[in-house]
């Protein structure tokens, strides 16, 4: 088992996702956590899925590194 493990699963209302911590022993303990879609917001779901992996990996770094992921939400101009 890996520790960088994440089972994400999308349902009809939002994401289930199952992960798992390695203990000492090398035994796992898992977790799961759910992502509901929202109904007046059709990208959230997508969004805070997107940002729940960037924060569970730390791949989002800090806002003094010269680089760091970011997920950005844009509008068309004509929209």
């Amino acid at each position: 088992m890996s520790a960088w493990t994440l089972e994400i699963t999308r349902g009809d209302n939002g994401y289930k996702l199952r992960w798992a911590d390695e203990l000492d022993d090398g035994s796992c303990v898992w977790h799961e956590e759910y992502i509901e879609d929202d109904e007046v917001d059709e990208l959230k779901s997508g969004e805070e899925l997107l940002w729940w992996v960037i924060d569970h990996f730390s791949l989002g770094g800090s806002k003094h590194d010269l680089e760091r992921l970011r997920v950005v939400r844009e509008r068309r101009e004509d929209g």
